[in-house]
Order: structure tokens, then C-alpha cells, then sequence
């Protein structure tokens, strides 16, 4: 049964949602005031530059309906809050208390004449489990939308007339990158996530410029002086892929010099060594019954450092001897649970989300005990995990280096430890055992840092 409607209110009409995941439970029936006050708050909302663009693209047809749930005489905005803050500030400006803001609301506002009578389009429903669909599908799945990577965007904007030098650049090497004489699946492979941004961060900057003599002609077209700069074009790409280092050094950690170095390095010697990789790496791919590249027994897979299970099916990956605490009582109380379900899959997503609550634990036990006033507030904030990942981080930048790289860099990396925490907790991740076991050794590594037993 078709539980929907599609009609235009006015913006006096809306109500934003207290209950909206964006807000805390403090804001529960709290006043538009307060809940517009927030929204301006926290910078990532970005509330005043999100009007400007609602001002320049006023002539152009609304391209998201506000998702409404009538409840009563209550017309309330279940998706759409941070747009319709926006559009009630352009309409009302009085919302603000900051008078410079308020000022420059009022500007916009008045540019485009927009009252508390304007319409917006909406989809409305009086069943809130209906209206929950639109916000999963929204926030839990992106509208199933994959956004543009920085090719994409440099494309668009090359065919627009509207591309800069660095997007010229970007466009121009991708070209070249699609011409070379290297593994199809290689040349996608660095251009995608995990791999794009370190690629472009050794071939957009001066020392690229300088050491292959980039420089562009008057009609913007992209000049390359160094005539071997393909194969060198395919030693780099390797060993992007290979997570190479320079120096001892990732390439996501080299400054200008060290990245200038490193390019002026690559020699006839490196062609050949790429070559000779790679075709190892062919004589080792198998196929597997569906087409698909799997390893044959025996080899290892070097592609990417991330942490290892290191003992087997061991959750941590060993026993953690950690001194008295709360921490040390829900670590027990996981570990106890995955040993006597040990080859029980269906206990997977629970030990996933007990690991998102046993960072959550330890970073409050820490805070609140640590000598910092200032930290000690933490203790009681949302975002603990996220901080106390960055203590980590800090702790972890002190250790000798064989420990960081399966804790720090996993840390650091795109898909960091929380984020994917966060999905296991909301149970939108597909995750496998070893999955599981990875996260839990770097978790393990986080304890033993503030919670182990002081052996002195």
C-alpha cells in the first residue's frame, strides 16, 4: 500500500527533527532555535556555505525532496534537516544570535526575496517506519551512489572549459597511463582508492614538474621533456602498488626533497626490476572456478601492510596480560565468548561490535583517569573512540618501528580502524573471520600500550 504523497510546504510549515542522528539525546525537544544553533556550531556542516549554494542555484529545480513525517498537525523534516536550517536562516536570519553571521544570512536572504511562505518540494508519509527507509537508504547506503575520485572530478572539469593546470595534469597522465604498455589491470588499480592519492601525491607537486620537465604551452596543453618518462611512469605506478618505500620511508611520508630524490633515482635498473616483478607476480596468479585471481598455497600476497592474525584463529592474537581496570574486564569477557564459540561464524558480528565497545571503554577509563584536566572532559564526550585513536597515534609514533606498522599505519590508513568499527557496530559490512582477527590484533596493540601490567 502506496503509504506516500508528493506536495509542496512552506518553509514555516517544516519542522526540523530533535530526533535526527545528528543530534545528541540532549536535544530532545529542544526548541528550532537551539537545534539551527547547533547546526551552525559544528563547522562540517557546513550551514553557510550549504545557503550560498542554495542562493546561486535558486533558478534551478529543487534535485532532493525533504523526506516529511505528519504526525498530527506536525509537518517533521525526517531528511533534509541540514537544508532546511539553511533555507529557515535565509528565510528568518533573527534564528541567528551571532550578529556578523546573522548579517551575512540576511545578505543572502535578501538576494533571492525568500520569505517563511517559500515551498519546498517533499515526500510525505504518516508512517515513520516508512520514512525510516529513506534515511537508511540515504546515510546507511549513499543513496547507492559512488561519488567522484579526484580523476573523475579533473575530467569533468576539463570537458567543462573550467580545468586548471593541476587538473590538465591529472587528465593528461591518465591518458598517458591508459597507453602504456603494463597490465590493464594495473593501470585501474592505482588510479582507484587505497592507491590514487599516494600516485598523486609523488606526480602533482614541484619536484614532478622538475625532474620530468612538465610545463604547459599556450594552449594549456601538457608538455613532457623527459623522453623516458613512461617507463619511469611504470616504475612508479609498481611501486605504489607495492606500498614501496624510499629510504625506509613510505611515500606518504616523504616530504618535497625526499620525493624529488626518489623520482631522480628511478634508472634502466628499476625498468628491469619492475618487469621481472611483475612477471612473477603472472607466474603465481591462479585462477579460481570463477574467474577470479586467488594465490596458490605457499605464496604470500605483498600488496598491501596491514595487520596479521598472528596466532591462527586467536582472537588478539595472543593472551593480553592488562592491569585491573573495566578495560581489562570486557577484554576478558570478548575473549571468553569467542573461545567458547570459537567455530561458530554466527558470533562474528557480535564480537565485531565488542571490539567498537571495548575501544569505547578504554578511551573513558583513560580520559577519566589521565593527569590532563583538560583531557579528563573527553571522558564524558560522543566522540571518544576518535580521540582516543589519536592518542594512540601520538603513543605509537614513539615506538620502535617493527610495532607501528601493524598498529599505526593500519591506523592511518583510508579505511581506518574506526571507521570500519563503526560499520561492524551499524552492521553494514560485509566481514569474514579474518577480518575479525586483523581488527582485534590492532585493537590488542592499543591496550597493551595504556592498560598492560607494568612488569618493574
Amino acid at each position: 500500500m502506496n503509504t506516500w504523497k508528493q506536495t509542496k510546504l512552506k518553509i514555516k510549515d517544516l519542522r526540523l527533527w530533535d530526533e535526527n542522528a545528528r543530534f545528541s539525546d540532549r536535544y530532545f525537544n529542544q526548541p528550532e532555535k537551539e537545534l539551527s544553533k547547533y547546526f551552525l556550531s559544528k563547522k562540517n556542516f557546513k550551514v553557510f556555505k550549504l545557503a550560498e549554494e542554495i542562493v546561486k542555484d535558486f533558478d534551478l529545480p529543487q534535485l532532493e525532496k525533504l523526506v516529511v513525517y505528519r504526525s498530527g498537525d506536525a509537518n517533521i523534516v525526517l531528511e533534509g534537516n541540514r537544508r532546511l536550517t539553511a533555507y529557515k536562516l535565509l528565510a528568518n536570519p533573527d534564528l541567528i544570535e551571532n550578529n556578523e553571521l546573522k548579517k551575512k544570512f540576511s545578505e543572502l536572504g535578501n538576494q533571492i526575496k525568500i520569505t517563511a511562505n517559500f515551498e519546498l518540494e517533499c515526500v510525505v508519509t504518516d508512517n515513520l517506519e516508512q520514512g525510516y527507509r529513506y534515511i537508511e537508504r540515504k546515510h546507511l547506503n549513499n543513496n547507492n551512489e559512488v561519488g567522484w575520485g579526484d580523476n573523475e572530478r579533473a575530467h569533468h572539469k576539463k570537458r567543462r572549459g573550467k580545468a586548471g593546470e593541476k587538473e590538465i595534469l591529472k587528465v593528461e597522465i591518465t591518458k598517458i597511463i591508459h597507453g602504456l604498455d603494463f597490465p590493464n589491470i594495473l593501470q585501474e588499480k592505482v588510479l582507484g582508492p587505497g592507491y590514487v592519492t599516494t600516485f598523486w601525491r609523488l606526480m602533482e607537486q614541484s619536484p614532478a614538474y622538475k625532474v620530468f620537465k612538465f610545463s604547459f604551452d599556450k594552449q594549456k596543453q601538457l608538455q613532457i621533456g623527459d623522453k623516458d618518462f613512461g617507463n619511469k611512469l611504470k616504475v612508479i605506478i609498481w611501486d605504489v602498488l607495492e606500498n614501496g618505500k624510499y629510504n625506509g620511508k613510505l611515500f606518504s611520508r616523504l616530504n618535497v626533497k625526499e620525493i624529488e630524490d626518489y623520482l631522480k633515482s628511478i634508472s634502466e635498473d628499476d625498468y628491469s626490476r619492475v618487469s621481472n616483478e611483475i612477471e612473477e607476480k603472472e607466474k603465481q596468479k591462479v585462477l579460481n572456478l570463477f574467474g577470479e585471481e586467488r594465490r596458490p598455497q605457499g605464496t604470500t600476497k605483498q600488496a598491501r601492510r596491514t595487520p596479521v592474525v598472528k596466532q591462527g584463529n586467536v582472537l588478539f592474537g595472543r593472551v593480553l596480560s592488562l592491569g585491573p581496570s573495566q578495560t581489562n574486564n570486557l577484554y576478558r569477557a570478548i575473549d571468553k565468548i569467542y573461545s567458547q564459540n570459537q567455530n561458530d561464524d554466527s558470533i562474528l558480528p557480535v564480537i565485531g561490535m565488542s571490539l567498537r565497545l571495548l575501544l569505547e571503554v578504554a578511551g573513558r577509563e583513560y580520559f577519566a583517569n589521565c593527569g590532563d584536566d583538560e583531557k579528563k572532559k573527553y571522558a564524558s564526550e560522543d566522540k571518544v573512540c576518535e580521540k582516543f585513536l589519536k592518542e594512540a597515534r601520538v603513543a605509537m609514533d614513539k615506538q620502535k618501528e617493527n610495532y607501528t606498522r601493524l598498529t599505526l599505519d593500519w591506523i592511518l590508513s583510508k579505511e581506518t580502524i574506526i571507521g570500519l568499527l563503526h560499520k561492524y557496530a551499524h552492521g553494514n559490512i560485509l566481514f569474514s573471520r579474518s577480518d575479525i582477527l586483523q581488527s582485534s590484533v590492532v585493537v590488542a596493540d592499543i591496550l597493551e600500550t595504556y592498560f598492560g601490567k607494568n612488569e618493574n
